[in-house]
């Protein structure tokens, strides 16, 4: 199998799996957690007519109610720079007021952030729910200044 092969994730036929997945929970409405960043990816919304970005976390609960896989999409307009700024904020990459110049090299970093629970239709028409972000929070012990 060439290695090109094996960054796509193709699966050679006569190859072998070991993957289990990663462990996840539905984490309560409102938990604070950890996020570990484990991918960043540039792309366009699906209407392709706005740049966002997608980051993936592994989410672990301070609270204890275990750990969850979240995907937190980021549309790159003056519109969304509030969410923007909050999240590099929440890695401790800006404080408020600052002005900073965007990076995404942010893999392995970590954040603060609650979580709310979503509910949605799968593509069998089944109800599902999962995690997602509902607010990025302030590294503990950061200097927290308005206007």
């Amino acid at each position: 199998m060439s290695s090109e092969e094996m960054n796509n994730g193709i699966i050679d036929w006569d190859g072998s799996i070991d993957n289990d997945g990663e462990p996840l929970e539905l984490l309560p409405d409102g938990d604070e957690v950890t996020l570990v960043v484990k991918e960043v990816e540039r792309g366009h919304s699906k209407d392709g007519t706005k740049p966002q970005v997608r980051i993936r976390f592994l989410a672990v609960s301070v609270n204890g109610h275990g750990q969850t896989s979240v995907t937190d999409y980021i549309q790159m307009t003056r519109k969304s720079e509030w969410k923007l700024s909050e999240f590099f904020r929440s890695l401790g990459l800006r404080k408020h007021g600052e002005r900073m110049r965007l990076r995404w090299d942010l893999e392995g970093m970590t954040a603060r952030a609650t979580v709310t629970v979503d509910s949605f239709t799968g593509r069998d028409g089944d109800t599902r729910m999962s995690n997602k972000i509902k607010k990025y929070l302030d590294p503990k012990g950061a200097d927290v200044e308005f206007g």
